[in-house]
């Protein structure tokens, strides 16, 4: 049986042998990454390992992948000393392998349209910008071959600095297969662009679709908003905060209902270094930007659904946004927990058969399209 000696943290490196002959030199991050669970063939602790230049058995900022340095290193440091050490990364892998296995690999009996009965348009530009090379200013269209359709416009999630309209491609074809269009949305990111950028390319998103839907076969005043996580949070805000529609002409009550999942809303609870980068520091701004401060019986109706494994934050916020709706008489809201989901496997499961996610937008859907009564009345 091999021996294995692990020499004092001070040290730089581990000597393995077997039968008491050396054979390997390792670090203890990579120790650590060959200690814990496989998370896949290019984990997280394995490229934290490689990326231990120093090799002095910890991780500073600069050495971690970008994406983390910026949004998740000062979270993972709970000493704050400035490095990732081996406890510290252990808990991060320990994180991801319990989202990873949160995660399912698709949905379950997904439903597909019938053959000769979708029309797909991709990449169609929605907002003019010669300068963009990574079609934020696009989206796709998924149509149902009929007329008179309603149709749902799609923001992504992706903590406003990542995800794309392509994520929906499944649970789109499974929604034109029960007769709705379904619109999908890129717009503009962190940290490239900061807020109001996202809203405003939203806006004209659901702008674009309003003046072009009767022309695919679509009714302009059957136009719902929906989106998962950050897509909730946008979806949230465009049907509640009136001024980003009316830079468009529109107004709130142009959306036939809104159905925010998982969605944020109120920013202020965000971790500053992400607050701060996206939406600065200004506590006004906060208020604006925030779903929650606009709660009013002038809002459409709204659909919220949450996961009963998102965190204990996320659950309480969309709670709120439903009392401070109850408050304000709003009275077409209902709110939802998906039991056995996560944050993140509720959008794969929509394309499944009996999803209950799937089948209370389904409701939402065929409910507000068919009773005009349902609608909030007309803001002056």
């Amino acid at each position: 049986m091999a021996n294995v000696f692990v020499l004092p943290p001070f040290i730089d490196h581990v000597l393995i042998h077997t039968n008491m002959n050396p054979v390997k030199l390792f670090s203890p991050i990579t120790l650590l990454a060959l200690t814990l669970p496989a998370l896949s063939t290019d984990s997280l602790p394995e490229k934290f390992a490689k990326r231990d230049r120093n090799k002095d058995g910890k991780l500073s900022r600069e050495e971690v992948p970008a994406s983390f340095a910026k949004f998740k290193f000062t979270q993972a440091d709970r000493n704050k000393d400035g490095f990732l050490d081996k406890t510290e990364i252990e808990r991060v892998a320990q994180k991801l392998s319990a989202k990873k296995n949160s995660n399912p690999t698709g949905p379950i009996n997904p439903v597909i349209p019938k053959t000769n009965t979708i029309r797909i348009h991709r990449d169609i530009v929605y907002r003019e910008d010669p300068k963009d090379t990574k079609g934020w200013n696009r989206l796709d269209l998924y149509l149902p071959k009929t007329k008179g359709f309603a149709t749902l416009l799609w923001i992504h999630g992706g903590g406003l600095h990542s995800g794309d309209k392509s994520k929906i491609t499944e649970v789109a074809k499974r929604f034109v297969a029960e007769g709705c269009g379904v619109a999908s949305v890129n717009y503009r990111l962190y940290p490239e662009l900061k807020y109001p950028t996202q809203i405003q390319d939203v806006a004209q998103a659901f702008a674009w679709v309003h003046n072009n839907i009767a022309g695919k076969g679509g009714d302009p005043n059957l136009i719902f908003v929906g989106g998962g996580s950050a897509g909730g949070h946008l979806a949230a805000l465009l049907a509640t905060n009136h001024s980003f529609l009316k830079e468009h002409g529109l107004k709130s009550d142009n959306i036939r209902g809104a159905i925010p999942i998982s969605g944020l809303m109120d920013v202020s609870r965000v971790g500053a270094e992400r607050r701060i980068g996206i939406w600065g520091e200004d506590p006004d701004i906060y208020r604006t930007a925030s779903p929650l401060h606009h709660a009013s019986k002038t809002a459409p109706p709204l659909l919220l659904m949450h996961a009963e494994h998102d965190t204990p934050d996320r659950r309480n916020q969309n709670q709120e946004m439903y009392d401070a709706l109850i408050k304000a008489k709003h009275g077409n809201v209902e709110i939802h927990e998906l039991k056995n989901r996560t944050h993140n496997n509720i959008r794969p499961h929509l394309a499944g058969r009996n999803d209950p996610g799937a089948n209370l937008i389904l409701a939402f859907l065929k409910k507000h399209s068919a009773h005009k009564a349902a609608l909030p009345k007309k803001q002056k």
